[in-house]
Order: structure tokens, then C-alpha cells, then sequence
């Protein structure tokens, strides 16, 4: 079995990956599960490429850093 995943899966252990405790994703709020479990679906669907889904996301973390360099208010979700 090859630990390879296919281009644009979710790297679950790689810097980009989700928050964790104890290996379980960490969420703060019942919305953020539903959320991350909704968007991953819609990619499995098909909907989105999760590449261009990743950068467009670190475009958007990007430019709020810009607006706010003080980190006041940041959260992953």
C-alpha cells in the first residue's frame, strides 16, 4: 500500500494540516466541523479543485495578516 495521496487531497500530517489533539481534529465550535465536513464533501463531489480551493484560501489568511499585523482576532477557521 503507498502512503501517496492523489494531488490535492488534504495532507493530514504537512504544515497545512488541520488542528489536532491526541490525532482527532480540534474544533472550537460546532459550526467549524460542519463546515470543514461540508467543504470536504463538495471536493470529493467535484465541485472545486482543492489546489486552487488551498491557494485561494492562503490569498485570503495573506491579506487579513496584511490588515491586521497585529494577529489580534485570528483564528484558523
Amino acid at each position: 500500500m503507498s502512503d501517496q495521496r492523489p494531488a490535492g487531497m488534504l495532507d493530514p500530517d504537512g504544515p497545512a494540516a488541520p488542528p489536532r489533539r491526541n490525532g482527532e481534529l480540534v474544533f472550537e465550535a460546532p459550526w467549524q466541523s460542519r463546515l470543514f465536513g461540508l467543504t470536504m464533501t463538495l471536493h470529493r463531489a467535484g465541485f472545486f479543485d482543492w489546489e486552487e480551493f488551498r491557494r485561494l484560501l492562503i490569498d485570503e489568511i495573506e491579506a487579513w495578516q496584511r490588515q491586521h499585523p497585529s494577529g489580534a482576532g485570528w483564528s484558523y477557521y
